[in-house]
């Protein structure tokens, strides 16, 4: 082994393909393998030709080599000696052929990839999910989009879907449509391909499937931007798993949600209103404190009673007198928000006299005997 290994160095470096190429040949299948190896590094398409005659190679790891050294070299002409390799006999040469595939990225290869999905070895059919990926060819997005709910290759679709970005988006949309348990992959593909996919998100806001609608607002809030939050604040008024993932959405994106949350403090619609307030509360901006005190006179007990909880939840000092008003609310619920509200406050008593403290709860035990 000594005798050799240095040999196959010191040839490499002087880029003799020829001594090389001879080198496939040597009874010594170590020596092949090195051989193989030192090719794909030199990089020479004129190699192409002796590395696809090895791909016939009696060892397996040699045949592996020379799919490597092809995907290393990346010359098209590599392709089709290494489509044919995607059915040898060893799985490790199939596995090395794929992934050379996709490193030459040649779209006549996403057939026999593709093909190469129902392989019975996952390594294999994770190397050409990958693959495919890197061609970037949209023929493949069917195939990738059916791998989403395969637990062994699931993040190699996610991943290899957003490699090939926009022309994915809407089969991705109608896949979530026909398959529910697919929505969670869907939404984190659909991220990872990112502004080029807002578009066709905020259509999809709109469509008749509540697991596209909630794919689509999860996926928005994690690419984030001010293009995507008032159609996700507009799924207020959309039904509660919808509307949860919209909020998560908003909350993750943050600071900038808090001017058009604390506009839709004012909409026509209460349920509209009330999910502003929560998510004022759980954003937690101090400018917000003066309009959600200004909806404490909102004509909705309901909304007034989810404004009492985010003034709570944001612990601002400054809401302690309008919340002690809210106390004597007529509206028990609002009543009961308000006091809880000014509990998680803490108010100096410069703020709310420690008597009056003392006593909220006090009163409104008095208030509902029935409790």
């Amino acid at each position: 082994m000594e005798s050799w290994a240095p040999m196959i160095g010191v040839v490499e470096k002087e880029r003799n393909l020829e001594v090389l190429a001879e080198m496939l040949k040597y009874s010594n299948w170590l020596v092949r393998c090195d051989a193989a190896d030192a090719l794909g590094r030199v990089g020479d398409s004129r190699s192409v030709g002796p590395l696809a005659e090895a791909l016939k190679d009696s060892n397996n790891l040699a045949r592996a080599a020379a799919a490597r050294a092809l995907g290393n070299i990346g010359d098209v002409q590599g392709v089709q000696p290494l489509v044919e390799a995607l059915t040898d006999g060893d799985s490790t040469v199939r596995a090395e052929a794929a992934q050379a595939l996709g490193k030459i990225g040649d779209s006549q290869a996403v057939g026999p990839l593709t093909k190469a999905l129902s392989d019975s070895h996952d390594l294999v059919r994770g190397r050409a999910a990958e693959a495919l990926g890197k061609v970037k060819d949209a023929g493949a997005i069917e195939a990738l989009i059916g791998l989403l709910a395969d637990n062994e290759l699931c993040i190699q679709a996610i991943h290899a879907l957003a490699n090939i970005g926009q022309p994915a988006v809407q089969p991705i949309l109608q896949a979530v449509a026909g398959n529910h348990a697919i929505c969670l992959p869907a939404a984190e593909t659909l991220r990872l391909i990112g502004q080029q996919a807002v578009g066709a998100l905020i259509e999809a806001l709109h469509h008749s499937d509540a697991y596209v609608r909630m794919c689509a607002a999860k996926a928005m809030g994690q690419i984030g931007g001010e293009a995507v939050i008032d159609p996700l604040i507009k799924a207020a008024t959309d039904n509660y798993a919808v509307w949860s993932y919209a909020a998560e959405s908003l909350s993750n994106i943050g600071k900038a949600t808090v001017e058009p949350l604390v506009q839709a403090l004012s909409a026509d619609n209460p349920y509209a209103q009330q999910c502003a307030a929560e998510l004022l509360g759980r954003i937690g901006d101090d400018q917000v404190v003066t309009p959600l005190v200004k909806s404490l006179a909102d004509s909705n007990p309901s909304v007034r009673a989810a404004v009492a909880q985010a003034l709570g939840n944001l612990g601002d000092c400054e809401a302690t007198k309008a919340l002690l008003d809210a106390t004597h609310d007529a509206d028990e619920r609002v009543a009961e928000s308000a006091a809880i509200a000014l509990g998680r406050i803490n108010a100096p008593t410069d703020k709310l006299p420690a008597d009056e403290v003392s006593h909220i709860h006090v009163r409104w035990r008095m208030r509902t005997p029935d409790r």
